[in-house]
Order: C-alpha cells, then sequence, then structure tokens
C-alpha cells in the first residue's frame, strides 16, 4: 500500500424537512479525519471531508469520480467513509428494493436522482478508480425503521402501509479489489448512541483503528470479526455489521498516533 486516499463524508442535517436530522453522522466523520491526519501511517495520505451541506449528491460523485482517479496509482488503497441516513426504495412495478445514500440535498419524493444509489452508483465509482483495494466503510442502514440512520422511500412506505409482502433487497455487485463493510444488515436499524458520542458502529471501528499502542496494519477480516463482536454486544445483538467482496490480503494502517 503506497497510499492512502481517503474520503469522508458526514451528514447530520438535510434540506428536505421531511428527514429527520441526526446528531453524530458529521462528528464520526470529523473524527476520523482527525485520526487519519494526526496518525503516523508511514504512508503518503489525503483526506477529503465533506460535511452536511458541502456534502451534495453532485459534490460527492464529482469528487470520488472524478478529482480523485487521477491521483491513485495501481497500488493504493481508496477509502470511503459515509456517515448519515440509508434509505431503501422500491422502484414501480419493481419486486427489488435499491438501497440508496442520503445526501445533503436529496429529495426524498426522488432519491433515484438525487441519492447514491449503492449498487449502481458506488460500482460506477468504484470502476473509475484504479488503485489496488477501494473499500467502502458504510454507518447507514437499509431497513427503512426509525430509530437510526435510516429513512424509508415513500414507494416502500406505501407498500408497508398497505401491508403488501416485503420485496427483496439485491445482492451487491461488487468487482474485484472491492470490500464493503458496512453498519449492520439490512433488516436492522444503525444506532447512534449519546453516550458514546457516535454511531454505533462507527464508535467501535475507531476504537479498533485508534487502539492505543498498536501500530502497522489490521487485516480487514480481523477488523471486521473484532468490530463485530464490539457492536453485537453493545447492541444486545440487534445491530450485527457486514462484510462482503472480494479482495486478497486486504489491510488497513493502524491509526497510531504520532
Amino acid at each position: 500500500m503506497s497510499r492512502l486516499h481517503a474520503i469522508l463524508v458526514g451528514v447530520n442535517s438535510y434540506r428536505d424537512s421531511s428527514i429527520p436530522a441526526l446528531r453524530f453522522a458529521r462528528p464520526d466523520a470529523q473524527v476520523l479525519a482527525t485520526l487519519l491526519g494526526n496518525s503516523n501511517l508511514g504512508i503518503d495520505t489525503t483526506v477529503e471531508l465533506l460535511l452536511d451541506a458541502d456534502a451534495t449528491r453532485a459534490s460527492v460523485m464529482d469528487l470520488v469520480g472524478v478529482d480523485v482517479p487521477p491521483r491513485v496509482s495501481p497500488d493504493d488503497t481508496v477509502l470511503f467513509y459515509f456517515a448519515g441516513h440509508g434509505s431503501p426504495e422500491l422502484l414501480p412495478n419493481l419486486r427489488v428494493v435499491s438501497r440508496f445514500l442520503i445526501c445533503s440535498d436529496t429529495t426524498r419524493g426522488s432519491l433515484l436522482s438525487s441519492a447514491i444509489d449503492i449498487e449502481a452508483d458506488l460500482a460506477r465509482l468504484a470502476a473509475r478508480l484504479p488503485a489496488r483495494l477501494v473499500l467502502f466503510i458504510i454507518d447507514a442502514c437499509f431497513s427503512g425503521y426509525g430509530g437510526g440512520r435510516g429513512i424509508a422511500g415513500p414507494n416502500l412506505e406505501e407498500q408497508r402501509r398497505l401491508r403488501r409482502p416485503a420485496p427483496q433487497l439485491a445482492d451487491l455487485a461488487l468487482g474485484s479489489g472491492v470490500i464493503y463493510l458496512a453498519a449492520c444488515g439490512d433488516d436492522e436499524v444503525a444506532g447512534e448512541d449519546p453516550i458514546l458520542g457516535h454511531g454505533v458502529f462507527t464508535y467501535h471501528l475507531l476504537e479498533q483503528l485508534g487502539a492505543p499502542g498498536q501500530s502497522g496494519t489490521i487485516g480487514l477480516p480481523t477488523l471486521y470479526d473484532l468490530v463485530f463482536a464490539q457492536v453485537h454486544s453493545y447492541s444486545s445483538g440487534r445491530q450485527n455489521p457486514v462484510l462482503w467482496g472480494n479482495v486478497k490480503g486486504a489491510r488497513l494502517p493502524r491509526l497510531a498516533q504520532s
């Protein structure tokens, strides 16, 4: 891993008044940016931070898909971190639910054009990044139930109101060298916790990456196992992070403080 390119997005507030504000998504991204900036990683690291009003759909897509790729070499790692609302939405006349990341300018009634589609848009972005490893870390949820970092799209909400059978979420189609690490399963809620002052998932992720006395790198499967155990325990089994993708020997630097 010769260089690390980190794009961090945190959205607490939204233009659409029907989308509830969050408390700790912005701080989650800021703390991760601080850890990356203050750590002695031993590699060239760049950190791009998009927060609240600056985290529009266009700004995220342009940064990840246009601005960053020319700086990326084949031995590099690209880390995309998103903290904010996720949303499942049922497209008209389809039985499959799409997952969306909700940007600051997203309109709840027009997710297809104003939000970031996990399956379509992230796959397009990953294909534009000539990196050895592209890692998407998402602290959002796609159950559509309240109480955490997720909202239901209007079509799915209407179907639930009519008590129709639940459609299925599609499996993610990820290319080689792409890993997706998310805060919870599709039927679970990604919680925020005022005691922790963070999203539950991000708190334990930061705890592992920034553990005192730890240096070097950590394998993604090991990191996942540690974070999964902590989040599962803290939430009494209600929140269970997920990891999937196709890559060999993927590792991240420990964020030891310099």
